[in-house]
């Protein structure tokens, strides 16, 4: 029940971002820069101060990040495989891919809160201050590999300049290299950055809703629903699988499975519209996660209580 009410939230402002710009609330044409200000300034600002308050000590978390990269693998190469035989356009290609690996970070934390605690928060903070920057690195380089038309020259170089000035990458680095480095950020540093953090998902979200065109939800799209159900059933599936056998104990058991089971996450739409992916295919994927998370996550939750989580 706590992950089902959790995600009502998500769902609700989805909805009023897409009734916001179909209602004409807030016009057509401010929307990209609503969508500037989450991916350049707000998602960066939350991703930095998680990361730099996270508790970064891997010892008896190997095996449990190694169980969550493993599913997150998987999945990815699923997508990509799956996009490949079926002959899905690059952009395509790669909004799929980031629907099947995205995941709702910050929902993640706020269940976990709730339901496990603070060794349980601490363990996920840890997954996801490795989990974030591979998830963004990765994107961007099947976003710009994945681009319209044949492959761009010079396409490794392009890589390394758009990681190089990717906000939401440079903050993860700097979360990484301040945590690291033991520097105490004062108040009047942090407080700014709070601020900032707590519109982060709200913008990204709203976003997510004003770019929903209600024709492409009811559609017989098998790469839609591969995208949905690659990320509720077969990530956490993959990631219960390598956790029996690593032997891991029940409390990261349900973790686990809350990270690997969680609809995705609206930066993948802002990045998808920033880098020439196809990003209403994304928010379609985007929005049926969400909205059948309601169910599913529970219910992954649930079957993690067999196993002492």
């Amino acid at each position: 029940m706590t992950a089902a009410l959790s995600v009502i939230p998500v769902i609700a402002l989805v909805l009023l971002g897409h009734l916001a710009r179909r209602g004409g609330v807030i016009p057509a044409a401010s929307w990209p820069g609503i969508e500037q200000l989450g991916y350049r300034v707000l998602f960066p600002a939350i991703l930095l101060t998680s990361i730099y308050r996270s508790e970064l000590s891997l010892g008896r978390l190997g095996p449990y990040l190694a169980a969550m990269a493993l599913a997150f693998a998987v999945t990815g190469a699923v997508a990509l495989i799956w996009a490949r035989r079926r002959g899905q356009s690059g952009p395509r290609s790669s909004s799929l891919f980031q629907g099947a690996l995205r995941f709702n970070s910050l929902l993640i934390l706020a269940v976990a809160a709730q339901a496990f605690g603070a060794q349980g928060l601490g363990d996920l903070a840890v997954a996801l201050a490795f989990l974030i920057p591979a998830f963004n690195i990765t994107a961007i380089v099947a976003l710009t590999l994945l681009s319209d038309g044949p492959r761009p020259t010079g396409a490794g170089a392009r890589i390394g300049a758009e990681i190089g000035r990717n906000p939401m990458i440079l903050s993860c680095l700097a979360g990484l290299a301040l945590n690291l480095s033991g520097v105490e950020l004062a108040a009047w540093v942090l407080s700014p950055l709070d601020w900032l953090g707590q519109g982060a998902l709200a913008v990204g979200l709203l976003a997510v809703g004003a770019g929903i065109e209600p024709a492409r939800l009811w559609q017989r799209d098998p790469a839609l629903w591969l995208g949905v159900w690659l990320r509720l059933a077969l990530c956490p599936l993959v990631f219960l699988g390598a956790a029996l056998a690593l032997g891991l104990p029940g409390a990261q058991i349900a973790t686990g499975l809350l990270a690997t089971a969680a609809p995705g996450a609206p930066v993948g739409y802002i990045l998808a519209r920033q880098m020439g992916g196809d990003a209403d295919f994304y928010a379609a994927i985007f929005t049926w996660q969400t909205v059948l998370a309601a169910l599913t996550l529970p219910a992954w939750l649930v079957f993690a209580g067999l196993f002492g989580g």
